[in-house]
């Protein structure tokens, strides 16, 4: 009984996205590996990329969001800047530390490392899929131009969250 009490609580607290995503992980057969492209005229789904190496963490996107889907969390994602290309990044001490930590380092990083402190301009931009109805809100208001919505969904990330 209390098992049915808490699912109805948890539905209640739920937004209609979160019980659609729960939904498909439920009905699921197996873990979904592809990338699916989101149907034409079907509004709130997508796939938010941030490029990090470019991203100054001023946390705009943040601060535009309703629903609290982008959060600039306390960690300097050194893999992601490893992949990325620093011709883009505007902010010239953040394109020479990475650049610094690319030449000094004897193999590309695997894991994210955690700031001491919030250091505005550092920190790594993530999304909530579960939150995010890719609305466009923190695209537009990015002003390095950082984000991206493109018209993808990857299933296999709400087995993550």
């Amino acid at each position: 009984m209390s098992d049915k009490n808490s699912e109805e609580e948890n539905e209640e607290t739920q937004t209609k996205r979160e019980r659609l995503l729960d939904l498909i992980k439920k009905i699921a057969i197996k873990k979904p590996v592809k990338i699916i492209k989101v149907p034409e005229g079907l509004r709130g789904f997508g796939q938010v990329t941030a490029l990090q190496s470019i991203c100054i963490g001023c946390h705009k996107c943040e601060e535009v969001c309703k629903l609290g889907a982008p959060l600039i969390e306390n960690k300097f994602d050194l893999p992601s800047l490893f992949e990325d290309s620093t011709k883009d990044v505007k902010a010239e001490n953040r394109r020479l530390l990475i650049d610094f930590i690319k030449k000094i380092a004897v193999k590309k990083p695997v894991e994210a490392i955690p700031l001491p402190s919030p250091l505005r301009g550092f920190g790594s931009l993530c999304v909530a899929i579960k939150k995010c109805i890719t609305c466009g809100d923190c695209e537009e208001t990015c002003p390095e131009k950082v984000i991206e919505i493109k018209p993808i969904f990857d299933l296999s990330l709400i087995f993550q969250e």
